[in-house]
């Protein structure tokens, strides 16, 4: 089948000794954790081998590890990828823990989606596979292994969802007990094939709504306030040195778009509530915890499908908020650019690229965004919504039939214009400025 590697009952993939060059003697599949592997001795120097199956991101980087002597072989230059085999290795996690399964129908064939990560990001990344093998592949089950905090996001029509009760934290780790119980469910199979799971999968290849689906309603939380702004918050990746800066620049945040938007719904969303707000205007919506909660992950959805902006620091955090909400500005730190793009979905841009600048804004900082100012951001905020929708009817002039004007939220677009005119004014030292001075674009202030 395409998009996965056949591994019961042959194994289609045959690895060379990394010392010797002699196609090793496979014996079985590993699947301990995040890792998927075939374990194999050499039979002229009787070397025993753990090595990468090609898929996720080994299908870039695979590793060789050989388990008596601890020596890792690349395929390419090592990286997080290398270490992160080595230290599982050296980490086994004894206890008896085995999958929770939710079996939906009957499959003697099936292919094996694996999303267990020990970063979040790179599971929900993988988790968007599935939708290749559901509808490419309907006659082999599709069952997928997945971490707590995603299994509500699995979408119908797998055959199985193989819940493994460890946080996601927890994946750089090695567990023996999966190791068995996956053997043992290929063995009660008469075919099973593993998903290469692409560790970067295109969006015109999933459809998010079928991920998220069936959420609360938070409507009435938000009525009478707009735009809705939200920050993907964590305390582990900060805007600024150390907390108390980060809370600086929130609290600040927070306080000049209230100046901006009157009617503004502020919601704080993520891990850690050491950070403190005050909201003397806007609606403040803090909804941070300080560990997994499923109820809330589902809430925290809810309030991203009805979010106008979000922003946050690049990372994990801003996937599914770029999927979900109408637009997102990205903190991007200097020493991340190996990873740019690599936290956005980018949802509803498929006809038009155009379309992905006007949904999607970056501000690139230093190592510690410390020299991120507040202003760039609201700068960003309010371009989206003083002329996102008048470029995006520019942009499709011509290319459909039919095209009309609509101003979405009017109010707001008046109050970003008027902010930006004003900063404008400001920079050319215009002190105050009259009514509608700077509409006409052939003053070059708009």
């Amino acid at each position: 089948m395409n998009d996965a590697l056949q591994i019961y009952p042959e194994i289609d993939f045959l690895p060379d000794c990394p010392v010797d060059g002699t196609p090793l003697h496979i014996e079985s599949t590993a699947i301990p954790g995040m890792r998927s592997l075939v374990e194999g001795v050499c039979p002229s120097c009787d070397s025993p081998y753990y090595v990468d199956l090609p898929v996720s991101h080994a299908l870039w980087n695979r590793v060789t590890l050989n388990p008596k002597t601890q020596e890792l072989y690349n395929s390419r230059e090592p990286n997080w990828i290398t270490k992160a085999l080595l230290k599982g290795f050296l980490n086994q996690d004894q206890r008896e823990i085995i999958p929770v399964v939710h079996k939906f129908r009957d499959a003697e064939r099936i292919v094996i989606l694996n999303c267990l990560d020990y970063v979040y990001g790179h599971a929900l990344l993988k988790l968007l596979n599935a939708q290749r093998h559901i509808d490419n592949s309907p006659e082999v089950g599709c069952c997928v292994l997945v971490s707590p905090e995603l299994s509500d996001l699995v979408p119908d029509g797998v055959a199985e969802i193989w819940e493994f009760p460890v946080l996601v934290g927890e994946y750089w780790k090695w567990y023996p007990s999966l190791q068995r119980w996956v053997n043992a469910q290929l063995r009660e199979r008469k075919e099973c094939f593993l998903s290469f799971a692409y560790s970067h999968p295109s969006n015109n290849v999933f459809d998010l709504r079928r991920h998220v689906r069936n959420l609360p309603d938070v409507s009435a939380e938000l009525k009478g306030h707009s735009p809705v702004i939200m920050f993907c918050h964590r305390e582990d990746r900060l805007w600024g040195r150390t907390l108390a800066e980060q809370q600086h620049n929130l609290q600040t945040l927070l306080d000049q778009l209230s100046d901006v938007f009157p009617e503004l719904a502020f919601i704080l969303l993520g891990f850690g509530r050491e950070t403190k707000l005050h909201a003397q205007r806007a609606k403040l919506i803090d909804v941070r915890v300080d560990r997994f909660e499923k109820q809330m992950a589902r809430q925290w959805l809810a309030y991203m499908q009805n979010t106008d902006c979000c922003i946050g620091v690049m990372g994990s955090n801003m996937l599914l908020p770029s999927g979900l909400a109408k637009s997102t500005v990205d903190l991007v730190q200097r020493t991340r650019s190996l990873n740019f793009f690599q936290d956005v979905l980018f949802t509803n841009c498929n006809e038009d690229v155009r379309l992905a600048f006007l949904k999607y804004r970056f501000v690139f900082g230093n190592a510690r965004l410390s020299d991120v100012k507040v202003a760039q951001v609201i700068d960003a905020v309010a371009s989206i919504f003083a002329h996102s929708e008048r470029s995006t009817f520019w942009f499709r002039i011509g290319e459909e039939d039919s095209v009309e004007f609509r101003k979405a939220a009017p109010n707001v677009q008046a109050q970003a214009l008027a902010y930006l005119r004003a900063e404008r004014a400001k920079e050319h030292n215009l002190g105050n400025y009259r009514a509608g001075e700077f509409l006409d674009p052939a003053n070059g202030l708009l």
